[in-house]
């Protein structure tokens, strides 16, 4: 029974080794077939493709861990950003920064005794006016952009918004976030697939990927806190 418990309570699983194993792997063919980028965008890519994949994890399992690693990646894909002249994404990544600090801070309020975040739901009348807010935001921030002379300003505007409301569901421990997350991913990925290099390609990748099982997972988080308000 002793060791039962404590395989369950293991904080890396083979699926998440995996995982990290993969990050590895891509990270050592990079450095020899990528012969198109600079050595420093291979190294900040790399280091961010490792602590994207931790973060998402951790994130994943509901430690509060995963904002170190968020904060962390946030800073190197700044930088990869700014050389690939995403000045866009580099904005949102300063403000990943800041929501890596908040929601370290606030999950510690809220942190059940195995180190878990305690996660909830969204009701159905938050989940209708967040979805009208994000139609009636992306309607004012496409014609904004549209204003300054920007490119692609519907899959800008929508995926900008996505991202901003993902972050901040996260921080407040709402499940939804991953299915914001798996549309803003979507769209990401398409954005990256064109220029990036394949790090950062493969990263994006896994963000999707990552969070249908974040959903997943953060179901289970939802029923097993609300089987033990009622105990």
């Amino acid at each position: 029974m002793q060791r039962h418990h404590k395989h369950k309570n293991k904080l890396f699983k083979p699926l998440d080794w995996f995982c990290i194993i993969v990050g590895i792997i891509i990270s050592i063919l990079t450095v020899f077939l990528d012969h198109d980028h600079s050595l420093i965008y291979i190294i900040s890519s790399l280091f961010m493709l490792n602590c994207g994949i931790i973060e998402t994890i951790l994130l994943i399992k509901g430690r509060r861990s995963n904002y170190i690693f968020s904060l962390l990646c946030a800073l190197a894909s700044i930088f990869v950003a700014f050389i690939d002249q995403f000045y866009g994404n580099m904005a949102i990544n300063v403000y990943y920064i800041f929501i890596s600090v908040i929601g370290f801070y606030l999950w510690d309020q809220h942190i059940d005794k195995n180190n878990t975040v305690i996660a909830r739901k969204l009701t159905l009348k938050q989940t209708i006016a967040l979805v009208l807010a994000l139609i009636v935001l992306s309607i004012g921030l496409n014609f904004i952009l549209k204003l300054f002379g920007g490119h692609s300003t519907v899959v800008d505007s929508i995926s900008t918004l996505l991202i901003i409301v993902a972050s901040i569901l996260g921080v407040l421990r709402y499940r939804e976030q991953w299915l914001t997350w798996i549309v803003a991913d979507a769209l990401l990925l398409a954005m990256w697939v064109p220029t990036g290099g394949f790090t950062v390609i493969s990263l994006r990748a896994f963000f999707l990927l990552s969070s249908f099982y974040g959903y997943y997972n953060w179901r289970k988080l939802v029923k097993n806190d609300n089987i033990k308000k009622r105990i």
